[in-house]
């Protein structure tokens, strides 16, 4: 499943959102998703403020940031299952000032 949502906010202060919630541990870097969503997993690509990808679970789930105009940043999510939480999830996304 792929989800597109146009935040309003730039790139930076949408990856610090984004990573706010990664962890250190012996397994690598890890991502926790608040709001009820399983951990997205141990982060396997990172290219800051543009690219997120976790493996965890048996899927992959991916975040690409795209800048757009007047500060605006498109977020691509791409992940597996179908699953309808990914959308509140999203939804609830908040830059960090």
């Amino acid at each position: 499943m792929r989800i597109e949502r146009l935040i309003p906010c730039p790139p930076d202060k949408l990856w610090q959102a984004l990573i706010r919630h990664a962890e250190a541990t012996e397994r690598g870097v890890m991502l926790v998703l608040p709001g009820g969503l399983p951990d997205a997993g141990r982060i396997t690509r990172y290219d800051s403020r543009k690219l997120l990808e976790c493996r965890g679970h048996g899927s992959v789930v991916r975040w690409e940031l795209a800048p757009r105009a007047e500060g605006m940043t498109l977020l691509a999510v791409t992940c597996a299952p179908d699953d309808e939480r990914w959308l509140g999830f999203l939804d609830s996304i908040t830059c960090i000032d």
